[in-house]
């Protein structure tokens, strides 16, 4: 991880931060990658990519996500606050 740091922290080397996903969903490499990142900054269910894939999901834009990634009836009913939207 101290190299990937370095590297991407190196002004010589220009890098974007970019949310990618192939149309038959996630790739092992993209949820290694995010592994990766929950093992060193604590598992976050609700990352900004995992909600990405999530929402491709949800409207039909790729078959299948982790199962690991995928929102209990109760959880998909809250926003990102953790709340339940009011009822009208």
């Amino acid at each position: 991880m101290r190299e990937l740091k370095e590297l991407f922290s190196d002004p010589a080397v220009a890098s974007q931060a970019r949310l990618h996903c192939s149309t038959e969903g996630p790739t092992e490499f993209d949820v290694m990658f995010e592994s990766i990142l929950d093992e060193q900054f604590g598992y976050d269910l609700n990352s900004e990519y995992k909600r990405w894939v999530r929402r491709l999901y949800r409207l039909g834009l790729i078959p299948r996500i982790p199962s690991e990634w995928e929102l209990s009836e109760e959880q998909a009913g809250r926003n990102k606050f953790g709340f339940k939207p009011a009822s009208t």
